[in-house]
């Protein structure tokens, strides 16, 4: 008895009233018929909870979100940077959305990790473009300064499996470069159906 008071107390301070979503699940459930009052406030009072329940789902946010959508193309490239003084590997993924997302790893002056996820790509014809974030790692740089958070950006063409382009990167640690930019290159070593 207390849960059922429970989840009416919840439906009135989110409705204003219990009638009100016992109102909307029966006129919903059976759009073509005519109601009064009290067949409404008799019937199905579990459907109304249903729909409380789903409305507050959908209002928090829970559920299905853009974020699960499945992936339904991948590629990975190997790039270079700087005439080969930097390295990157990056994973291309197309979800069924039409959303593009990379992530990989830069690895700057052979020491520096730079891990990311989720940076947004941008791909018009063989125009290709990204901005990640992550934490850089230095493991040689000293104590407290061995992390640094940092965005980078890709720009660049893509053709026939290799790619060519500009970078730009900042670090917000104090004792990191603010700012760097250079040139890279790269190859698809694998997938396909996403870039020129």
């Amino acid at each position: 008895m207390k849960k059922r008071h429970h989840k009416e107390e919840m439906m009135i301070r989110f409705f204003g009233s219990i009638s009100r979503p016992r109102i909307l699940s029966l006129l919903i459930g059976q759009p073509r018929q005519a109601f009064y009052q009290r067949e409404i406030m008799r019937r199905h009072p579990w459907i109304s909870t249903v729909l409380v329940v789903t409305l507050i789902f959908s209002l928090l946010g829970i559920g299905y979100t853009a974020a699960d959508s499945p992936v339904v193309a991948t590629e990975r490239w190997t790039s270079t940077a700087d005439g080969g003084n930097d390295k990157g590997m990056w994973t291309v993924s197309k979800k069924s959305d039409g959303q593009v997302v990379v992530s990989g790893v830069w690895t700057y002056l052979g020491t520096v990790n730079c891990p990311f996820t989720g940076g947004s790509v941008t791909i018009s014809g063989p125009v290709f473009s990204f901005i990640a974030t992550g934490t850089a790692t230095n493991s040689s740089a000293p104590s407290g300064y061995q992390d640094s958070p940092f965005t980078l950006e890709v720009k660049g063409e893509t053709r026939s499996g290799q790619g060519s382009g500009s970078y730009a990167m900042s670090f917000t640690t104090a004792g990191w470069p603010q700012d760097f930019s250079g040139t890279w290159t790269a190859t698809r070593i694998e997938g396909g159906g996403i870039t020129d």
